[in-house]
């Protein structure tokens, strides 16, 4: 199987690669882990930290999990097949924005990285579908959907 490559600029879930999880999670755990340092042992926010960090390291595992499973469907050419592996691509973004809002947090760190955001779309098409679908909505009563 011929892997892929990040890309330089991540502007698509479809663009996750596990090389784009791997620094995540490490910022990510460090940064907890110096979290977790900082509280009183035995306290509830010390078991809270605690908690968090490894939610967060679980998430990040299931994450990189979830981006190889998308190079292996990218590579068999499945990428718009219905069903699961759609599902997959949802998930990937889905998870991808989860940790990247956590990163959030510390985005004055100077090892934060700014392709760490929460992304909006799978791919193009999924980007051109939207903004199509959003077009006739620019103001009045459902500006922002059919449900305020």
């Amino acid at each position: 199987m011929t892997d892929r490559e990040p890309v330089t600029v991540l502007e698509f879930s479809d663009d996750i690669h596990t090389k784009d999880v791997d620094p995540l999670r490490e910022f990510l755990h460090e940064r907890l882990a110096e979290l977790v340092a900082r509280q009183a042992p035995g306290t509830e926010a010390a078991w809270a930290a605690e908690r968090l960090l490894k939610s967060t390291d679980w998430q990040s595992l299931f994450l990189s999990d979830l981006a190889n499973m998308w190079s292996i469907e990218v590579h068999a050419g499945r990428a718009h097949r219905a069903g699961l592996t759609q599902r997959l691509r949802q998930d990937l973004l889905a998870w991808w924005n989860e940790l990247c809002r956590t990163a959030e947090q510390f985005a004055d760190h100077p090892d934060h990285l700014p392709r760490w955001r929460p992304l909006k779309y799978l791919c193009v098409e999924h980007a051109e579908i939207a903004e199509q679908l959003t077009e006739g909505f620019s103001s009045g009563t459902y500006e922002h959907g059919a449900h305020p």
